[in-house]
């Protein structure tokens, strides 16, 4: 019983570093403690029981602490990065809705942070090998008698109390054998459940009688919605930045709305999209499955719809949206948002959708704007903040933030100009293809990232403002006077009410249209905002 309280100890001495170097909260230390209490003694208890090898003995003691080490390892990299636990719905969305391709470009940006977590594993893993090796020399210059009733009862008592533990669900899904696979499971039965709903809604749109859609506009109009991504408002020069990252949006100011106080309804693309393209929001999320999105309005309208993304094509939820317009385009050939194809390779299709014949039209453009990892995003003529030695990189410095963020932040303004160059390219083509008809274009980002703003991180942040606050900003035919602009700018919005300012751009009325939700409208009324559930 020695040895195995001793292995025991080990085993949960070690889960208390990760517990104090801030990897596992004191719940999930409590839990994968509960669970290892039982699971190492009865289980090397077993090997005893047996009298099996030294080696087996040995080889389960590492087997298992290292499975709850490695657990707590990855979950402390995933709070570090998301400033969340592992299990929140958005970390779930990210880990699975991924595949290899862009995993790879993950690991690549973030390796420095993997490699943070992996020396914790390997260190304490160390210690415990050599700890162990000890002890295993240690008994094999002796012979252990036979293991006593005692002792053959407390192993039982461990295993059954190991077993019994997995009767409570909550403390079976934080078996680290059994977390992601249930999580997994979770997660796609949820994918599954949507994609049920959505065909469901796509078999309803015959009832078309309860949108109550009337188009009101002139006879000739174009629309176009470039979506951007993971961009942040503070990191524009067209927002203050100190950085000249958006020379040609800066041209163009005095013809655009640019809106100075707006932030997404989510830090992450999807839950973020699947508010602004339909009427879910934050305060009736699941309003999506019982009314049409966007694009289904548009079609009912009269619109022909346009889908032009450089993200990965059925994707998901957003897949099944995309489906619906009447022309796709899907220029990433990869297999994710880690594909290095850079969205300047959008504009000869935005062109021959801009020359279409349709009299209404509505142009969807998915950029991946300055998604991680950001060096893959520009071309190497974008590159212009390679070493740089500016005010930027001194207050960075001055913040402590190490040379590692430092380094991304650079990347990241390279990512954000090169963003300028394609938005613009795209206003300007709106303007000259669009110059005897009624048109608009609005853009926004679906999330912004945090890149040393607040911490020494870079990437999506949940608990941070710079994972939410993002640009937007709208070019009309129709000029609009520098008072109501100045009105218009200083509105304070949330993109989970982006589909009412999409359909009083689009003219189309609609019983889903409100307008105190339209930023644009003069019935426009502020809601409250909030951001990982506390107001903003």
């Amino acid at each position: 019983m020695a040895s195995l309280l001793y292995r025991v100890s080990l085993g949960l001495g070690g889960l208390a570093l990760f517990w104090a170097f801030g990897m596992l909260s004191a719940n999930e230390y409590g839990k994968s403690a509960a669970l290892m209490a039982t699971a190492l003694p009865g289980l090397t208890g077993l090997c005893l029981l047996l009298r099996a090898r030294p080696a087996w003995l040995s080889a389960t003691t590492l087997g298992i602490i290292a499975v709850f080490f490695f657990d707590a390892a990855t979950k402390g990299f995933l709070r570090d990065y998301f400033g969340l636990r592992p299990n929140h719905l958005l970390v779930l969305q990210a880990v699975f809705n991924t595949n290899p391709s862009e995993a790879g470009e993950f690991f690549r940006h973030h390796w420095r942070d993997l490699a943070e977590a992996s020396g914790v594993f390997a260190g304490l893993m160390s210690v415990v090998v050599m700890l162990e090796r000890r002890l295993s020399h240690a008994e094999a210059a002796i012979t252990p008698p036979p293991m006593q009733r005692r002792g053959k009862f407390a192993v039982a008592f461990m295993l059954m109390g190991f077993l019994a533990l997995h009767l409570n669900p909550t403390m079976a899904k934080e078996n680290p054998l059994l977390y992601w696979p249930i999580r997994y499971l979770d997660y796609q039965r949820q994918l599954a459940y949507a994609e049920t709903l959505q065909h469901a809604l796509e078999r309803n749109m015959a009832q078309r009688t309860d949108w109550r859609v009337q188009y009101r506009g002139p006879a000739r109009k174009t629309v176009v919605w470039v979506i951007g991504e993971s961009l942040n408002r503070n990191n524009m020069s067209l927002y203050g930045y100190a950085r000249n990252t958006t020379p040609m949006l800066d041209s163009l100011r005095s013809e655009l709305t640019v809106f100075r106080d707006v932030v997404s309804s989510e830090p992450a693309t999807m839950a973020s999209l699947m508010k602004m393209l339909t009427p879910a929001s934050l305060t009736d999320p699941d309003a999506w499955m019982r009314q049409p999105d966007l694009v289904m309005l548009a079609r009912e309208a009269g619109y022909r719809t346009y889908w032009i993304s450089n993200q990965a094509p059925n994707d998901g939820w957003l897949g099944l949206v995309a489906k619906r317009a009447d022309e796709r385009v899907f220029i990433n050939k990869g297999l994710g948002r880690g594909e290095n194809n850079v969205d300047g390779n959008l504009l000869p299709a935005v062109d021959a959708a801009l020359a279409s014949d349709a009299p209404r039209k509505l142009i969807v453009v998915h950029l991946l704007g300055a998604h991680p990892t950001y060096d893959m995003r520009y071309p190497a003529t974008f590159a212009r903040f390679d070493n740089a030695n500016d005010t930027v990189m001194r207050d960075l410095a001055t913040q402590g933030r190490s040379l590692w963020v430092r380094r991304l932040r650079n990347e990241y303004d390279n990512a954000i100009a090169y963003n300028d160059y394609v938005v613009a390219n795209l206003i300007r083509k709106t303007m000259k293809a669009t110059a005897t008809s009624d048109a608009s274009l609005l853009f926004s980002s679906d999330h912004a990232q945090e890149v040393g703003h607040t911490r020494d991180h870079t990437g999506q942040s949940v608990a941070d403002a710079s994972g939410y606050e993002i640009p937007m900003l709208v070019w009309t035919r129709d000029a609009i006077d520098a008072r109501k602009r100045a009105m218009l700018e200083s509105r304070p919005y949330q993109t989970d009410q982006l589909e009412h300012t999409m359909l009083g751009l689009l003219d189309i009325d609609t019983a889903y249209y409100d307008a105190s939700h339209d930023v644009l409208s003069d019935a426009f009324s502020p809601a409250p905002r909030s951001i990982n559930g506390h107001a903003y």
